[in-house]
């Protein structure tokens, strides 16, 4: 609901000065696309920063959880911002629930995994190499967890490199207890209690 919104402002943006919103794409050039595509991206960053001036936060986090934007091109842009104002449970609840959701898969992979080859251990997921991986890859839940641990831990690394520019000292520690189980995947449903941050 909150990017039907924020795509009816871009329209309206350019609507209001001038600007066609679509255009043909099977008669449109390659550099004429790349063009509107990048006029689109510099319109919603207008928008995006009336938005935070309006404080629509949750909607503009509502956008990024969608998943309609790349990390890099909104959801970083939001970070930055929160952090900046110091706006640590709008920080939280934009940054958490990636984490939680890829933490979740983790934990749901290894299960699993332990359904498919009880004999397979956890050092094994840890401590794979492309030799075991390949080998071993038969089983979807390994491939999975090994995958999905990457990236809740990537995801947490990140998070964790923002949270040591804020005053969350305790906080911090959380995430860090919870990177480390992520690690040594003994992680468990429970501990995602610390990440459910709301605003």
């Amino acid at each position: 609901m909150s990017y039907t919104k924020l795509n009816k402002d871009i329209e309206n943006y350019y609507k209001k000065n001038g600007i066609p919103f679509y255009y043909n794409a099977l008669t449109a050039t390659k550099e004429e696309q790349e063009a509107g595509l990048k006029r689109y991206a510099a319109i919603r960053d207008i928008i995006v920063k009336i938005w935070l001036e309006q404080k629509k936060y949750k909607e503009l986090i509502s956008c990024a959880h969608g998943g309609w934007f790349t990390y890099e091109e909104f959801e970083k842009t939001l970070a930055d911002y929160f952090l900046k104002e110091n706006l640590i449970s709008c920080l939280k609840f934009l940054c958490e629930r990636k984490i939680r959701f890829k933490i979740e898969d983790t934990i749901r992979s290894l299960e699993y995994l332990k359904e498919d080859d009880s004999d397979l251990s956890l050092e094994e997921v840890i401590h794979y190499n492309k030799e075991t991986y390949c080998e071993i890859s038969k089983f979807h839940s390994f491939k999975s967890s090994v995958e999905y641990r990457k990236t809740s831990l990537k995801l947490l690394d990140d998070y964790i490199g923002i949270l040591k520019n804020t005053n969350e000292s305790e906080y911090l520690k959380v995430i860090e207890n919870i990177r480390d189980k992520v690690f040594n995947l003994t992680i468990k449903k429970s501990d995602l209690k610390y990440i459910k941050s709301k605003i």
